[in-house]
């Protein structure tokens, strides 16, 4: 067998080892970014689909040369080691589901991810911008108001898009103002509002009513009043309002998940400790927290704004 081809497997899909891997993963964004990974491999080795391969022949060197293909495509690290742990993920579902040999299986087990540094991607915005953004929502009209505690809440309690789109009445607590939900990886978090930021979410639930169902329903243009559907919107639709409102206050390349490094920078820069931040993020990993640390960005460059040297 070759590194560029796997041959067409002979066992059900229903044991299909990427099908099973795709299934245990507990978010539908992961497992569709993760067969995305699957199928473009599967294209490498000489396959038309994550479907068609012989997930049980995969062998080390399949690997290998799936990890030099990218490489030679400039496809970023972080990328790499998504179709890597994909292949992994398949390879323990393969040999658990009695398809590959267990020497084989050794042999992927001890790979090593890609290692590198870069730096920090996105941002964290300033007070100053924070306050720009929902300032823009104070337009007198039902989409600003849930616009304006919608941006709040990401920023306040740094919630990912795909949270804040399944919020449910049901989530929220009045008494302690917090919420509680099924987050990304199957965990629960609770969440706690910080107080400035409660006036903004009473004036929402005073304007959307106490109908069951998601907190931040989609608002329709009616032939008279504008109309609320209580169905949850689409993270995609949360994008789409953060460059909107961005756009307004001229907040230039800004993202969803920068309310959330904002968060985390606000939550730093108060002394929270890195692992209480861990878990308000509802990351698996302090690893994973200290990505969203921008104090040590912030200090370099105060650090370097201090050096004076004589050129005359």
């Amino acid at each position: 067998m070759t590194a560029k081809s796997l041959t067409l497997p002979a066992y059900s899909s229903g044991k299909n080892p990427a099908l099973i891997y795709l299934e245990s993963l507990n978010s539908p964004r992961s497992a569709i970014t993760m067969q995305n990974c699957l199928d473009h491999a599967a294209r490498i080795l000489g396959q038309p689909s994550v479907i068609d391969c012989d997930w049980g022949a995969l062998r080390r060197h399949h690997i290998q040369h799936v990890i030099q293909k990218l490489k030679a495509k400039g496809i970023a690290p972080a990328t790499i080691n998504l179709y890597f742990y994909a292949l992994k993920g398949v390879a323990r579902e393969a040999f658990s589901n009695d398809v590959m040999p267990q020497l084989a299986y050794l042999k992927i087990s001890i790979m090593k991810a890609i290692t590198y540094e870069r730096l920090p991607v996105g941002r964290s915005l300033s007070a100053y911008q924070c306050k720009k953004l929902l300032n823009t929502c104070d337009d007198d009209t039902l989409r600003g108001i849930r616009d304006k505690a919608l941006l709040a809440l990401m920023m306040g309690c740094g919630l990912r898009r795909a949270e804040v789109v399944a919020l449910h009445m049901e989530h929220w607590n009045s008494k302690d103002s917090t919420f509680t939900f099924i987050g990304k990886g199957n965990k629960q978090r609770k969440v706690y509002l910080p107080p400035d930021l409660e006036p903004i979410l009473d004036k929402w639930f005073l304007a959307r009513g106490n109908e069951a169902g998601t907190i931040f329903p989609a608002i329709y243009k009616g032939s008279g009043a504008p109309v609320m559907k209580f169905k949850d919107m689409q993270p995609s639709s949360i994008y789409r309002i953060v460059q909107r409102r961005a756009e307004k206050a001229k907040i230039a390349d800004i993202t969803p998940h920068d309310l959330r490094r904002t968060f985390a920078s606000r939550m730093l820069e108060a002394g929270v400790d890195l692992f209480v931040l861990k878990q308000s993020m509802g990351h698996a990993s302090l690893t994973t927290t200290a990505r969203y640390d921008r104090r040590g960005e912030k200090a370099t460059a105060k650090a370097a704004r201090c050096l004076h040297f004589e050129v005359e």
